[in-house]
């Protein structure tokens, strides 16, 4: 016995609270596209506006690009999760199989 126990009701729940951070992720990453996709190039194309966009542009998309990325990142992280869960009860059971047989 090596003192370690795993809590798979812990790690399921936890995969699935991330699943849905992932949709929420994703819900505020569309949301933000398509509001700065609506307001267009707003600041103008004087010299000003121009300024303008040299600078914010390119912040502004490897922001949201980041935000569909955490998305991502989530949903893998819960999958993984899961799949941990997954793995711990097929092992738990084939150790438990195997015990009854030297048992039996």
């Amino acid at each position: 016995m090596t003192g370690y126990n795993a809590d798979l009701e812990r790690l399921d729940a936890g995969a699935r609270e991330l699943k849905g951070f992932a949709g929420q992720a994703t819900e505020i990453a569309g949301a933000l596209d398509r509001a700065l996709a609506g307001f267009g190039a707003c600041w103008g194309d004087d010299a000003v506006g121009r300024s303008f966009a040299a600078s914010h542009e390119k912040p502004s998309g490897d922001t949201a690009g980041a935000l569909a990325g955490l998305a991502t990142t989530l949903g893998d992280v819960g999958d993984k999760l899961a799949a941990t869960a997954e793995t711990y009860r097929h092992v738990e059971e084939s150790n438990s199989t195997a015990m009854r047989r030297l048992d039996g």
